[in-house]
């Protein structure tokens, strides 16, 4: 399934923040940032961790990254 053509799967997370802020070269810094977005909003770090979401996880599920690309849009839909 795609959300503007972008692929709804499996990413890891180092690899999904990677996609999110594509002028970030350091995966560490861009999943921080990435977690930054995700906690600004308690609810919706809330709706993730019912979904799943750890930090001892190396992977966002599918449905973890459709609901992250719904909240944000997909790569390259906004200005970072």
């Amino acid at each position: 399934m795609t959300q503007n053509n972008f692929l709804i799967r499996t990413y890891g997370k180092s690899e999904f923040a990677l996609l999110m802020f594509p002028t970030i070269d350091d995966p560490k810094v861009a999943q921080a940032k990435l977690l930054r977005w995700i906690k600004k909003d308690k609810q919706f770090h809330q709706s993730l961790v019912g979904m799943g979401l750890s930090s001892h996880d190396k992977d966002y599920s599918p449905e973890q990254v459709r609901a992250m690309v719904e909240k944000f849009g997909a790569p390259g839909e906004y200005e970072v």
